[in-house]
């Protein structure tokens, strides 16, 4: 994955937080499952589903279609979002 974040989704008193960014396999954007582990000195997460992730670029600014995709979450009222890191 690269041009991605973290998104911290706030949704009543649950805070989840989810991996966003732009699959270079299938050239589509990717919502990830819950993070379980991210570690940021190699750049992989997991999640709680077992879904591993390698990172080829560091977290920040989101790809075009990734973008997208999370502007149109930010949309829905009920549920609170932001990224986890800023660029």
């Amino acid at each position: 994955m690269t041009d991605w974040n973290i998104l911290i989704i706030e949704y009543e008193s649950d805070v989840i937080e989810k991996f966003l960014g732009y699959d270079i396999n299938t050239g589509e954007f990717r919502f990830s499952s819950a993070i379980k582990e991210y570690d940021p000195h190699t750049n992989r997460g997991t999640t709680t589903t077992g879904s591993r992730y390698c990172f080829l670029t560091p977290p920040g600014r989101l790809h075009p279609k990734a973008q997208k995709a999370y502007d149109d979450f930010c949309k829905v009222k009920e549920v609170n979002i932001k990224l986890k890191y800023e660029f």
